[in-house]
């Protein structure tokens, strides 16, 4: 990776923000959906979407009953996201300040547009927004690449270079799926309790 030539992801999709959320914003999330909620507390709960995109997987949750927060760093899926009542803000995981607040968070492929050596920092970030006994839902490419490809950064992972980053989290859940339109790539999905 040439590191005089950092590709900024979030400029990648704020200038395909209307073509991203059109493919994005119907794609069948149920699996990933049930990993998640079968590890969620019964009732109400309190969710953060992290990286939300097209506002699809928040949309999900609060039809679900649950109170959901969203956040992008990219203002058109903010806005799209909140068409549909999102409560959804402008904001990554390096800059939020939440302590102790939700009982689940949501990070569907956004996390492995952070660089490697970011990750540890994103992991603590979340475990503290999360209550004691909280829940995160994280997805990465399977493998162990580090590169820009088309346009954005990839941090590749596989369930045992994960636990490098991961902090006090502990791994409770792990799920291998392929990609719903390219075959040669696999996807690590992960739940990690606090």
């Amino acid at each position: 990776m040439d590191t005089n030539q950092i590709v900024d992801t979030n400029a990648y999709y704020k200038e395909h923000a209307e073509e991203y959320i059109k493919a994005t914003e119907n794609i069948d999330r149920s699996r990933e959906h049930e990993m998640f909620e079968r590890h969620l507390g019964e009732g109400q709960q309190f969710i953060l979407d992290v990286g939300c995109g097209s506002g699809r997987d928040a949309r999900y949750f609060k039809s679900q009953g649950h109170h959901v927060i969203a956040i992008d760093p990219n203002v058109e899926f903010v806005e799209h996201a909140r068409n549909f009542q999102i409560d959804a803000y402008q904001s990554d995981v390096a800059h939020i300040e939440f302590l102790d607040m939700f009982d689940g968070i949501w990070a569907c492929a956004v996390l492995l547009h952070y660089r490697k050596k970011e990750l540890a920092a994103a992991f603590s970030k979340l475990y503290n927004a999360l209550k004691e006994g909280g829940i995160l839902y994280c997805s990465f490419k399977y493998g162990d690449k580090e590169e820009d490809r088309n346009g954005r950064h990839y941090s590749d992972l596989t369930d045992e270079s994960i636990k490098e980053y991961i902090g006090d989290f502990k791994m409770i859940d792990v799920m291998i799926t392929d990609d719903r339109s390219n075959r040669n790539v696999r996807w690590l999905n992960v739940i990690l309790k606090k």
